[in-house]
């Protein structure tokens, strides 16, 4: 019933402006998320940047170290002493910024490590005079090998040394003047100091880095995660893994280092969320602009209700007036007209009596008069109760066809009068959902419309289909059609638009107007093709 109240366009315009008005609010609402999270990302970016940058510079520093040992033992006619090399490096670091490396080991072609020095003295290692073979196994002797043919720099991965250190080991082969190989030397640079430049010039209050070899495993500044032996078991509490952080909230940069590729990646240790005052501010100027909209449209409405209030009243009013001047129109004319015609019959049969030619005449004219009131007042007590409201619509599965066949044999007596042939063409054969009686009265006005306009031995022909779901009736006849400037106004009640049948027939024009409000009743409708002259088409469609 909603959609009849006065308001209702109000209401949609306010629902409209507020969905509008929502969607405003959220686009904005996103805009700033997203510049929110484009500012993000450029701090991530920049962050990430930083710590490869710091990253590669501590690296690069240690080949450069590493470089000038092997200038120093190149330049040389033989591998120097240990004592020799220890001395140039550290002399060497004089000019670096840079750790000592944790260990450097000269390995001789036999796979014998001549040398083996540490930084600083640490218990139990020393790997002098042991051989490479017990070390590094079969495979590792057999890569060992191809590497003291070359004076090419060679990283491996990251290894665990001792409790709480991990060391990158970058090695080379010595060659003679003539290329014979006279050995390996392989240095081991611990990663924290290398790693700390990360930590030290980048906010680790904020970030967490991962760092990872391209072919091998992750590492932090105390340990190796690469299926080696663990030396330790203290971890870096910068551990990414110690962080609860989904994989893709990484971003990563790659860094060629020789013949490894090292990962570093970035994300932050806090994940976003969504920013509450942002939330409440928006929820906020919302309602607002709901409130301010409330007040303009209803101002708006209860400034045009009156005027809406009267035209409803004008448009009843003058309704009720066309139905009243309709209904005494129909009384005072149509009605008041076959009864004035009973009663002078009646007057002349009284003084003449029944026996007469004449007097048989007057007999039938008087049977067809009644029988024209009689219709009459069918259709306008059932018209009178459709603007009342009182008709019951009451829809049951009905046999289409037999209705129509009813109907058929109900007009049969005024079709033979006229000579005229009714012809069904049906495809259709079974049962709909809609109210007998009315289904009936439609059928009836529309087949005796057919009859009253058309002219001696026509034909009718009544056509029933089922086209896409729905039943299709058409009565089609060939008689005088429905004037051109009758057409718009066959379904107005304040028009009168009765034509004379063939024979003289009358009618109150009600019959078309209650057949199109009892279809739409059934959910159907009622359509109209005429030519003057040449016919007419009515065809009624329904649901099934």
């Amino acid at each position: 019933m909603w959609r009849n109240l006065p308001n209702k366009k109000y209401f949609l315009t306010f629902i409209v402006l507020a969905l509008l008005s929502g969607i405003a609010i959220y686009v904005i609402v996103v805009e700033v998320l997203h510049k929110q999270e484009e500012a993000r990302k450029l701090e991530l970016n920049r962050a990430n940047e930083l710590a490869a940058q710091e990253f590669k510079e501590a690296l690069n520093t240690y080949a450069t170290l590493i470089t000038g040992i092997k200038t120093f033992i190149e330049l040389s006619d033989s591998i120097p002493s240990q004592q020799a090399i220890k001395t140039f490096l550290y002399h060497q670091l004089d000019d670096l910024s840079q750790e000592p490396p944790f260990s450097v080991s000269y390995i001789d072609t036999n796979h014998i490590i001549k040398y083996d020095f540490t930084k600083e003295d640490i218990p139990k290692i020393d790997f002098r005079g042991k051989s490479m073979r017990d070390i590094i196994g079969k495979l590792g002797i057999k890569r060992m090998d191809s590497l003291m043919q070359s004076s090419a720099f060679y990283v491996s991965n990251p290894t665990n040394l001792v409790e709480g250190r991990v060391g990158l080991p970058l090695g080379f082969g010595v060659l003679d003047s003539t290329g014979r190989s006279l050995g390996y030397i392989t240095s081991v640079a611990e990663f924290k100091p290398i790693m700390d430049g990360v930590y030290d010039h980048i906010n680790s209050k904020d970030f967490v880095y991962k760092f990872k070899c391209k072919d091998g495993g992750y590492f932090d500044r105390t340990r190796s995660y690469n299926n080696q032996e663990i030396y330790t078991t203290q971890q870096d509490v910068e551990y990414y893994k110690n962080f609860d952080i989904p994989e893709e909230a990484f971003i990563q940069t790659t860094l060629p280092y020789y013949n490894k590729t090292f990962i570093i990646g970035t994300a932050f240790k806090a994940q976003k969320k969504y920013e509450l005052g942002l939330l409440i501010t928006a929820v906020f100027w919302y309602i607002m602009v709901l409130a301010f909209l409330f007040f303009v449209i209803s101002q708006l409405y209860l400034y045009k209700h009156k005027n809406v209030i009267i035209a409803r009243q004008k448009e009843q009013l003058t309704e009720l007036i066309a139905t009243k001047n309709k209904f005494f129109s129909i009384i005072a004319h149509d009605l008041r007209n076959p009864l004035s015609s009973v009663v002078n019959f009646l007057d002349i049969l009284k003084s003449e009596g029944v026996d007469s030619q004449s007097n048989k005449e007057i007999l039938k004219a008087l049977g067809e008069s009644s029988k024209n009131s009689l219709s009459l007042l069918d259709n306008l007590l059932k018209w009178s109760k459709v603007q009342t409201g009182t008709i019951k619509y009451d829809p049951t599965p009905i046999d289409f066809l037999k209705i129509v066949k009813d109907q058929i044999r109900v007009q049969k007596f005024a079709a033979d009068k006229k000579q005229i042939k009714i012809v069904i063409e049906s495809s259709f054969n079974g049962r709909i959902t809609a109210d007998r009686n009315m289904i009936a009265t439609v059928i009836r006005n529309l087949l005796s419309n057919a009859i009253k306009f058309s002219n001696l031995e026509g034909v009718i022909v009544i056509e029933i289909s089922k086209q896409e779901g729905q039943i299709m009736l058409s009565i089609e006849d060939s008689g005088i059609g429905i004037p051109e400037a009758y057409i718009d106004k066959l379904f107005d009640v304040t028009q009168v638009t009765t034509q004379i049948g063939t024979a003289n027939e009358k009618g109150s024009g009600l019959g078309l107007i209650l057949c199109k409000q009892f279809l739409e009743t059934n959910g159907g409708k009622l359509l109209i093709e005429s030519i003057e002259g040449e016919g007419t088409i009515t065809t009624v469609i329904l649901p099934q």
